[in-house]
């Protein structure tokens, strides 16, 4: 039981990474790095945005180990933390910036791996 958990949230964090490349880069990160601003910020974000897919592929590669390798349910619990590390990072962003944190896809994203790693290592 504890497999499927981790292959359900390797899924949702893989299926992450696409969203996060295709539809955000499109969305976001092109129309942003239209915008005239000071160059060290703007390839400092660009590099934050290449972060977050790198984070979260290896996030989903550590429930993926975790499932394929019961013993090694540890490196699915590495990914709980990371992922339950990106909500509490969104929503002190949401709080901080007086937005809603609906506007923030990371906090439902992430929200749902973390409950299905938690899952895989406790159920």
């Amino acid at each position: 039981m504890t497999a499927v958990f981790f292959w359900a949230a390797a899924g949702v964090a893989t299926l992450t990474v696409f969203i996060h490349v295709f539809l955000g880069g499109a969305k976001f990160v092109r129309p942003f790095l239209a915008v005239e601003m000071e160059p060290g910020l703007k390839w400092l974000a660009y590099l934050m945005w290449h972060l977050g897919t790198v984070s979260t592929l290896f996030i989903a590669l550590g429930f993926a180990a975790g499932a394929v390798h019961p013993e090694h349910a540890d490196y699915a619990a590495i990914a709980t933390a990371g992922a339950a590390g990106f909500v509490c990072v969104a929503l002190f962003t949401a709080v901080k910036s007086g937005l809603s944190p609906l506007r923030f896809p990371v906090i439902p994203m992430f929200s749902l791996v973390t409950g299905l790693g938690l899952a895989g290592l406790f159920v």
